[in-house]
């Protein structure tokens, strides 16, 4: 029974590790928000909508300044079956839309964010199913 004890601990820590390193998959990563801002309104062209799990994600591209064209790529808070509950689905975007979204950015690059709200060829899509 005492050599059982030893094995049991090592399995629960063994587990507690493996489930954190999970969450702080999906949830930590290369993603960090600048939460003291919100960029936007921003205008570009969509690319691809990937409706995907665990989160969809939004592609498009903008022309800056100089007409060099910068690729953006915006994720969604929400599953594809909450999004699906407000509408959604896999052609709600198409390559070629008209989007104008307002985020929350990465700390790193600025062409990578959190969506706040978007609105598809001057259309309002629903972004919060609290409302």
């Amino acid at each position: 029974m005492k050599k059982l004890l030893p094995l049991s601990r090592a399995t629960i820590i063994f587990c507690l590790i493996s489930v954190t390193n999970v969450v702080n998959a999906h949830h930590g990563g290369g993603f960090f928000l600048d939460r003291d801002q919100l960029i936007g309104p921003v205008t570009g062209t969509a690319t691809r909508l990937a409706f995907v799990f665990p989160h969809v994600a939004i592609y498009f591209d903008k022309a800056d300044e100089d007409g060099n064209v910068e690729n953006y790529v915006m994720s969604i808070r929400w599953t594809p079956t909450v999004l699906r509950d407000l509408g959604w689905n896999r052609r709600t975007i198409v390559s070629g839309d008209e989007l104008t979204v307002t985020y929350i950015p990465d700390k790193r690059d600025m062409t990578v964010g959190s969506l706040m709200t978007i609105e598809v060829n001057g259309e309002a899509l629903p972004m919060d199913p609290e409302r």
